[in-house]
């Protein structure tokens, strides 16, 4: 079965690019973000769901990739 990843690369490149725009924008002239956590946490948020989507898809076959192991882990902003 061949499956069509078009969409959810479309929206990981989306929240990377709305992300770097936001940071670009709050840059100061020494190069220092100041920033509210919540201004991108949704970006943040987004950009995580799709790399763990990808990571946990698995093809067989000889052309095929591994699935990752149990201890892939993927930090969530905002959590000590």
């Amino acid at each position: 079965m061949e499956v069509n990843f078009d969409n959810l690369r479309r929206r990981a490149i989306s929240s990377y690019n709305s992300l770097v725009s936001k940071l670009n924008h709050k840059r100061d002239s020494d190069g220092y973000i100041t920033i509210d956590s919540d201004y991108i946490e949704r970006d943040l948020e987004s950009l995580r769901s799709s790399l763990a989507t990808l990571a946990f898809i698995y093809q067989e076959g000889e052309n095929g990739f591994e699935s990752l192991d149990e201890d892939t882990h993927f930090e969530i902003f905002g959590e000590d």
